[in-house]
């Protein structure tokens, strides 16, 4: 019998830990199965997976990674093999099924040390098989643990976005220039993963040590904690000891008066020291009036910057990154037309792409347009919020600044009538009301009025005119903003 020297695994949980740190842990469950074993044997890290699915799922979509992580711990090039164990007597159905349960990961992730570190079969170390799926030299990447601008090559520009990341790039450009930042939008419109990226270039391009990113609720746990322990002094050199600081979610901190204190606090010492302050959350600054105003309006003091639903051209871009990177080979009129559907909130196209990957695991052929669209229609359709008239009514007359009753009311004004034919625009887009119940209800109006209301916005768009009721502002931007705040478009 042979008893697994600890420097073999070592070396094993080394890599695994390294592999986790360039791709996270998301990323790792799904393409690597919970019962894959990892050894390291006569200098070289062989991989045993269950089935010949995920073996090759897995060198597909992880092999240069994995090289990576390997050459980052051992500091040279080191042989890497994919290998299957031999398969115990299945029946070809539930070998099929093992085989999509194994490569589609939906648990919540776990920590890596809970896998096997080296392969054994009854306490005796592998034996040396035929090692048939061995990466090429090429394959093999230069020492690059870290991606150091992957995770601002993921976030993807569009209209939705465009002020963000022009921000983004000015606060990586001239750290403490724009401080503070708020990142606000709806969940999955992609903030946290904007304010992650600038975490990471500040790091990488600026050279920052300390750049804290952390969420509010852990901001909160580690206050709390000092306060138990006697450990603020420690706390607040965690917290104000920093180059950049970069909370996610702050409106956890509602309710929270001790927290929001130190908070404030916090917030005066850094800026006061010229320091990089990002804070996101999942709604506007006039909606955290509950912070207090002495936090408030610190964050006013900043660059405020709203993060919309995404929109449709980045939802197809999106999606089609998600695909590509699942090794899905879809046509763009199937991507495009899924995107088209599908709410604008990231993390639900990520889970779209999931679906499809393992409904394409079950046929040999590329997926069609009706065998996409049965895979998902439950994902699309659960996402899509009821829009009722009357929503739109009160979006439009927010964002305008106009009383409730103003959209229903005879006033001809350019300062009523253009946001009223907004309104009626987006009833015959987001409800299924016809024309005469929407002229109904915008003041008892002929259902032709509706008729005309639509082809005046159709022809704004067409030109982005800027409207005089928005004080200039640009009939686009006036739809994101309405659409953000019912969460469609």
């Amino acid at each position: 019998a042979h008893d697994v020297n600890h420097s073999e695994m070592d070396v094993a949980a080394q890599v695994r830990s390294a592999l986790v740190d360039t791709i996270s842990s998301e990323r790792y469950e799904l393409w690597i199965a919970e019962d894959t074993q990892w050894s390291w044997i006569d200098g070289a890290l062989r991989i045993d997976f269950k089935n010949d699915f995920t073996c090759q799922l897995a060198k597909r979509m992880l092999s240069k990674d994995i090289s990576a992580a390997v050459q980052g711990v051992m500091g040279c090039a080191v042989d890497v093999y994919f290998d299957v164990r031999p398969k115990s007597k299945t029946s070809p159905a539930n070998e099929l099924q093992s085989a999509v349960v194994d490569g589609i990961r939906h648990s919540e992730p776990r920590s890596v040390s809970g896998h096997s570190t080296v392969a054994r079969v009854d306490g005796q170390r592998p034996a040396k098989r035929p090692l048939p799926q061995r990466l090429q030299p090429s394959q093999q990447l230069q020492p690059s643990p870290r991606q150091q601008n992957e995770l601002w090559e993921q976030f993807v520009q569009g209209p939705s976005n465009q002020l963000a990341w022009t921000t983004a790039n000015l606060i990586v450009s001239e750290p403490g220039r724009l401080s503070p930042v708020v990142l606000h939008g709806p969940n999955g419109c992609g903030k946290s993963l904007l304010a992650a990226s600038v975490a990471e270039r500040l790091r990488t391009v600026k050279r920052m040590r300390r750049v804290v990113h952390m969420s509010s609720e852990q901001f909160t746990n580690d206050f709390m904690e000092g306060l138990r322990g006697g450990g603020l002094p420690m706390f607040r050199r965690k917290y104000r000891d920093v180059e950049a600081l970069i909370l996610d979610d702050i409106q956890f901190f509602v309710g929270k008066k001790s927290t929001i204190g130190e908070l404030k606090h916090t917030l005066d010492n850094l800026l006061k020291a010229g320091k990089q302050v990002v804070l996101t959350a999942d709604r506007s600054i006039g909606d955290l009036q509950a912070l207090g105003s002495d936090v408030v309006g610190r964050l006013r003091s900043g660059m405020v910057t709203p993060i919309f639903p995404l929109d449709e051209g980045t939802r197809v871009e999106v999606l089609t990154r998600l695909c590509t990177a699942a090794g899905l080979h879809l046509g763009p009129d199937i991507v495009s037309q899924i995107a088209s559907r599908a709410a604008g909130d990231g993390r639900v196209l990520s889970g779209i792409a999931k679906r499809l990957m393992a409904v394409s695991s079950l046929h040999a052929q590329a997926l069609d347009w009706e065998q996409c669209w049965n895979a998902v229609y439950d994902l699309v359709q659960s996402t899509q919020p009821v829009v009722r008239i009357a929503d739109i009514e009160r979006a439009v007359c927010n964002m305008f600044g106009l009383q409730p009753e103003s959209l229903q009311s005879a006033n001809k004004t350019r300062s009523v009538s253009q946001p009223r034919m907004l309104a009626m625009f987006l009833s015959r887009k987001y409800t299924p009301a016809a024309y005469k119940e929407i002229g109904e209800y915008f003041g008892k109006r002929r259902h032709s009025t509706v008729i005309s209301a639509e082809k005046t916005v159709s022809g704004w768009l067409s030109e982005d005119t800027q409207l005089q009721a928005g004080r200039g502002l640009s009939i686009r931007d006036a739809i994101r903003r309405v659409e953000a705040e019912l969460q469609v478009g």
